[in-house]
């Protein structure tokens, strides 16, 4: 009961301290990516250029996606006010068709639906999310560099500790492998997907490729269902400025993207490396999602990796880390 509670007063802090645990986490696993650069030192290169590489490397790719970010929500916003008349055009064709059809409404009700609330309602959550990400930019470059410089001495004072012992240094590099292999993985199959998404939408001649792109991009993180909210927006948007022939193309070229990329070639990359149980990875999205909000979505797989390999070394709790793995896993396990 004790351990409960303090695992309740846990995730109450986690959830209350999400301005700073955020981008703590965002920095701890940009800096786990980049753990592979400095690792080059081990090969003959000087510590202080593989350094200086990383350091360059995350400030290159934090900027980018804040300038790319900024200036497609940007375009989009002035960009809004000239999609009312095709709102207001398909708030008119929507009236009469159902009144054609006897399924005449209030015109009241025609008066207060504005689609272009809708479209809002559609298209926020994607852009707040990504805003979510740059707006906190600077601290999560700026903990980066810290944990880049340090990462030498981390380990080793890890190692000098009585609390935790070479064999717990080896398993948290492990973890942070894992993770890297994870991040690397999904980084790719990621700006797949966005890149397709982008052609595709510039094709079709919705507009806002880069938007789209991006949200595609950030959206893939999210386990299961993150493609598919990232099709709603451009989806919406081209059914209401191109037509249902197009918005259907749209959707269809979405649902190739997603079946290409997230069932056919993401999980025989992925499912090594994160070596879950696919509802486990369902789970964790929500339980990450409702304690850490959307970026917890985003991190869920990355961190139920790291709980799942932590709580595997531990007597009392090799029954959680069972539950977390993947059957592969366990009868993998068995067999050894």
């Amino acid at each position: 009961m004790v351990r409960l509670a303090a695992f309740g007063v846990f995730l109450v802090v986690l959830h209350l301290g999400q301005p700073i645990v955020i981008p703590v986490l965002l920095a701890t696993l940009i800096a786990i990516s980049l753990s592979k650069i400095l690792d080059l030192s081990e090969r003959g290169l000087p510590r202080w250029f593989a350094v200086s590489l990383a350091v360059l490397a995350a400030a290159t790719v934090v900027t980018a996606l804040g300038f790319l970010t900024t200036r497609a929500a940007t375009d989009f916003a002035l960009a809004f006010s000239q999609y009312r008349d095709d709102f207001d055009q398909l708030q008119i064709e929507s009236a009469s068709w159902l009144w054609n059809q006897g399924l005449g409404i209030p015109a009241t009700a025609v008066e207060q639906f504005d689609p272009s609330e809708l479209m809002r309602g559609l298209t926020v959550p994607g852009l707040t999310l990504a805003l979510s990400v740059v707006s906190s930019g600077a601290l999560v470059l700026l903990i980066t560099v810290f944990l880049v410089v340090e990462s030498a001495s981390i380990a080793q004072k890890l190692s000098g500790t009585t609390r935790l012992g070479r064999m717990d240094v080896q398993v948290l590099k492990g973890a942070a492998r894992d993770v890297q292999r994870y991040l690397l993985i999904k980084t790719v199959t990621s700006a797949s997907t966005g890149l397709l998404v982008a052609g595709l939408t510039s094709v079709i001649g919705l507009g806002h490729s880069l938007l789209f792109g991006l949200l595609a991009f950030v959206l893939n993180y999210i386990p299961s269902i993150g493609s598919i909210l990232a099709s709603i927006p451009a989806v919406a948007l081209c059914l209401i400025t191109l037509g249902w022939i197009p918005g259907f193309v749209l959707a269809a070229g979405y649902l190739v993207i997603n079946l290409v990329v997230g069932v056919l070639i993401e999980p025989r990359w992925a499912g090594q490396a994160t070596d879950l149980s696919p509802s486990v990875v369902v789970l964790s999205m929500v339980f990450w999602g409702f304690v850490l909000g959307p970026i917890g979505a985003l991190l869920s797989v990355p961190l139920t990796i790291i709980v799942r390999i932590i709580a595997a070394q531990s007597s009392e709790w090799t029954w959680l880390a069972m539950l977390l793995s993947s059957p592969r896993s366990i009868a993998r396990a068995a067999d050894a």
